[in-house]
């Protein structure tokens, strides 16, 4: 999703990665605190219609839900409601929020990214990294992150290989393979802590000589 200008909106969305929960917003289980509460509530004096039910409703929400301190924030919700309220931006004359698709490429070894059937250059350096490509108007546009690394017009036809000279200047020598230069992706091994023997040692003993 194209993330709007946080000067007209005030706020830039920040994609959260996969698999990765913790960096996502909480899910409140709103239906299983109804049904538990407010429905449960009414056992043994069902409503006889529709209209008596959302009389119960109303004054569940009103003098239970509403009145409640919430776990997460810790504050009364009717409260806390009326804040967050006068708070909000207006959005009368605002432009309609701008959406765009994007996806996530790697980078070949090449430094080519591909996108609908054609490949685009990006700078060298970024050869085995993710990107995000997505069209820009009539352009294809490639990010790093936050980053704009390379734009491109778009390809008139499929299979199309797209390059900006600039892109691959000062590019290493590496392998060839079918006349394409490979750039060799260095990948560090992790650190791995060092200590002496002595110090497994002296706790399997409990440090007593």
């Amino acid at each position: 999703m194209h993330a709007a200008s946080p000067l007209v909106w005030g706020f830039t969305p920040r994609l959260c990665r996969p698999y990765r929960p913790q960096t996502k917003g909480k899910i409140e289980s709103g239906v299983k605190y109804v049904r538990r509460n407010f429905l449960c509530g009414l056992q043994g004096r069902g409503p006889g219609n529709l209209a008596d039910l959302n009389v119960e409703l109303r004054r569940w929400v009103s003098e239970v839900a509403n009145q409640r301190v919430h776990g997460t924030t810790h504050e009364q919700v009717l409260i806390r409601w009326d804040e967050d309220q006068f708070a909000m931006q207006p959005v009368n004359g605002r432009l309609p929020y701008p959406y765009m698709d994007d996806e996530q490429r790697k980078v070949a070894r090449d430094a080519y990214v591909s996108w609908q059937g054609s490949r685009y250059s990006v700078p060298w350096g970024y050869a085995g990294k993710e990107v995000w490509v997505r069209d820009y108007g009539r352009d294809v546009e490639v990010r790093y992150g936050a980053e704009r690394i390379a734009v491109h017009a778009q390809a008139v036809r499929r299979h199309q290989i797209v390059t900006r000279s600039e892109h691959h200047e000062g590019i290493p020598l590496g392998n060839k393979q079918g006349g394409k230069t490979l750039i060799h992706i260095q990948q560090s091994a992790p650190v791995v802590e060092q200590r002496p023997l002595a110090a497994y040692e002296n706790l399997a003993t409990g440090g007593r000589q």
